[in-house]
């Protein structure tokens, strides 16, 4: 069935985010702090790699360029953010009262939108994200989507352990970006050569190590900003490649 793959994705993350909650209390700060530096340097090493598979570096080093100075114009960064924080306001509300006020569950509000936005923008700008909706949305079967929805179950554990429920909001925006991709496969098919493909993965590559430095507090990149050039990069492969 075409979608069983995003289906998948949504709730592993889901899974995963509820998992880390129940854990994430018996594990004390240090221990939590080496988890959060591993996961950091494992999606450093993910983003070099995907990089790496560029043609030509200059495609990804434009891209992101463009898609910055876009993004910036559009405030996609801010709005990320600015969406997280109104989903913030909305659980606090509603985890005043209820069954929720008495759990564990909004212990970790500090940085729900942290995990919200960091969770988000790992999970939906890898290149299994484009390749394994491509191939769900042309019956090609999901199973890039099935592995990649097990990788992200398994971040989404030590994510909500360090970062809180946030985690848990991300798979909204995975579902409706990935989903939206698996429809218009048929048409992304005939429009998207292996070469812009590439290209747009060794772009998201250069996102990923965004992330990983800013997870690790090296750097506070602005990675949001960067996604249009997801988008730019199939457009100079299209005008410039030979």
């Amino acid at each position: 069935m075409r979608g069983i793959g995003t289906l998948t994705n949504v709730f592993t993350i889901v899974g995963g985010t509820l998992l880390g909650l129940i854990v994430g209390r018996y594990i004390s700060e240090r221990i939590r702090l080496t988890v959060e530096q591993a996961v950091g340097m494992t999606t450093l090493v993910l983003g070099i790699a995907t990089a790496a598979k560029t043609d030509n570096i200059v495609f990804p080093l434009v891209s992101v360029v463009l898609g910055g100075i876009i993004g910036e114009s559009l405030r996609i960064e801010d709005r990320f953010e600015s969406l997280g924080n109104w989903v913030r306001r909305k659980v606090e509300v509603k985890t005043q009262t209820g069954w929720l006020s008495r759990t564990s569950l909004t212990t970790l509000h500090p940085r729900f939108v942290e995990g919200f936005v960091t969770a988000t923008l790992l999970f939906s700008i890898g290149p299994m994200s484009i390749l394994g909706s491509i191939d769900d949305g042309l019956g090609r079967g999901a199973q890039i989507l099935i592995v990649k929805a097990a990788l992200d179950g398994l971040v989404s554990i030590l994510f909500a352990a360090t970062m809180g429920w946030g985690v848990a909001i991300s798979a909204v925006i995975v579902g409706i970006y990935q989903g939206l991709m698996t429809l218009g496969a048929s048409g992304l098919d005939a429009i998207l050569t292996d070469r812009m493909v590439h290209e747009m993965s060794a772009t998201g590559g250069i996102m990923i190590l965004g992330i990983a430095l800013r997870f690790m507090e090296v750097k506070p990149i602005r990675v949001g900003s960067l996604l249009p050039g997801l988008f730019v990069a199939p457009v100079l492969v299209a005008l410039f490649a030979r």
